[in-house]
């Protein structure tokens, strides 16, 4: 699979152009390209465009608002529902088109470190609109500098990174092996001094100066090292140092590189602002090992699930011997299951034959009985010998066609009326109805 990563500068495109084969990924070229104007960005675009290739981009760190939260859980469910809320919180507005991200940075004392942030859907949908009409629509955009960290080495866990790039330089930091601090830094490039200086106070606010610091970028030249050098006492170390031999002018094309080194399968994934929308090939990174891992499952599911059948198959024929010989105590049992059907069909037809249970007095009660009449019952009992209710209506009529009602019943006989009385108030009619059940439920004749 080719792979394109794509930076888009202020007068310049970064290209990195890769392979990835069986998870791995190759870096097969670097190449900075100036333009001057839309019209010939649109050009030069168009002219990187080409078939079967996964384009990856980045956004700048000056187009989105970020927030480094602590939050006392580690459940991703949770996290995703309580990241957008913490992070509004501490901003002073939330745009109308906002679209949230968030990269769980690791687990901490507190709980779990999360950087979000916060970018206007427009300005993803302008970074595409940019891509898409030259045949670039991306795969995935992630948020700039983060990528270029894919090319410093693990071991380097300590360390922070400087990205010079004119008026959009930023300045991350690495520690234990995650990211604990990101900054869009103010001061330009062209002046070192000035951007050694923010640089120093911002390394100081995010925690204290690493020992290491990375620099990289299209203006990390030998005067912004020495002034960064002198400004923070750390060791500043261009990125060819640190990460090894690759190839043209890398250091410049940081991001783009670093967004095609995080395409291998266990390079570290960065925060990812949109994906999956490109017409690029799908970059399921974990398909081949999945794949595998469904035939290995399979065949050893298959394999349990036989085993499991036939225990149960034993369990069931034993527990069928049991029951059938409980049921049918003193007889010698030739086929369990067949013998136990028709003793349990045997006892279904006796109890049919003794007529319907509760259920089925109430059933046929509730047919019988007119919606229209008042009643309010305190007690309807449902006996083996009878049934009794006991409640309220609004007259004497009503009692006599609830008493009508239950004799037309086929279930129940000799219907009468224990008490029927006013109320103390004179407003109601205070009744006692009993009848006696019919055995089998039949109708007289």
């Amino acid at each position: 699979m080719r792979l394109l990563g794509l930076e888009l500068g202020e007068h310049e495109i970064r290209v990195a152009r890769g392979e990835r084969a069986f998870g791995t990924v190759r870096l097969t070229g670097v190449e900075r390209i100036p333009y001057d104007g839309a019209a010939e960005l649109a050009e030069r675009l168009a002219a990187l465009a080409a078939p079967s290739t996964t384009v990856l981009t980045a956004l700048p760190a000056t187009a989105v608002t970020h927030r480094l939260l602590v939050l006392p859980f580690r459940d991703p469910r949770r996290l995703a529902r309580t990241v957008r809320l913490e992070l509004f919180g501490q901003l002073p507005d939330e745009p109308e088109d906002a679209l949230v991200a968030y990269e769980s940075l690791g687990r901490v004392t507190e709980g779990s470190a999360v950087l979000a942030v916060v970018a206007r859907q427009a300005d993803i949908a302008a970074h595409r609109a940019l891509l898409g009409p030259a045949g670039l629509s991306p795969l995935r955009i992630e948020l700039a500098p983060l990528p270029a960290w894919n090319l410093l080495p693990p071991a380097l866990a300590d360390a922070g990174l400087l990205l010079a790039d004119g008026t959009r330089s930023t300045l991350s930091i690495r520690r234990d092996g995650r990211i604990v601090g990101l900054r869009a830094l103010v001061a330009s490039a062209d002046d070192p001094a000035a951007l050694a200086a923010e640089a120093r106070w911002s390394l100081a606010a995010l925690g204290g100066i690493p020992s290491t610091l990375v620099v990289a970028g299209t203006d990390a030249g030998p005067e912004l090292a020495t002034a960064l050098a002198d400004a923070t006492r750390a060791t500043v170390v261009p990125l060819a140092q640190v990460a090894g031999a690759l190839p043209g002018d890398f250091g410049a094309c940081a991001v783009a590189a670093g967004l095609v080194a995080g395409a291998a399968w266990r390079a570290p994934k960065h925060l990812l602002l949109a994906g999956g929308e490109g017409e690029g090939p799908p970059a399921f990174r974990r398909s081949v090992a999945l794949a595998l891992a469904a035939l290995v499952l399979g065949a050893v599911d298959l394999g349990l699930v036989h085993h499991r059948l036939a225990e149960r198959d034993a369990a069931l024929a034993a527990a069928i011997r049991v029951e059938a010989g409980a049921a049918l105590p003193g007889g010698r049992l030739v086929a369990p299951r067949a013998e136990l059907e028709a003793a349990l069909a045997a006892a279904s037809h006796r109890a049919a034959r003794r007529g319907p249970g509760a259920l089925g007095v109430l059933r046929d009660l509730s047919t019988r009985v007119p919606p229209t009449l008042a009643l309010d019952l305190d007690e309807l009992v449902v006996e083996p010998e009878g049934v009794r209710l006991h409640g309220r209506t609004d007259s004497f009529g009503t009692v006599d066609a609830l008493r009508a009602a239950l004799a037309g019943s086929p279930l129940l006989s000799e219907v009468t009326a224990e008490e029927t009385r006013a109320t103390v108030d004179g407003r109601h009619v205070e009744f006692r109805l009993r009848a006696a059940r019919r055995a089998g439920g039949e109708e007289t004749s």
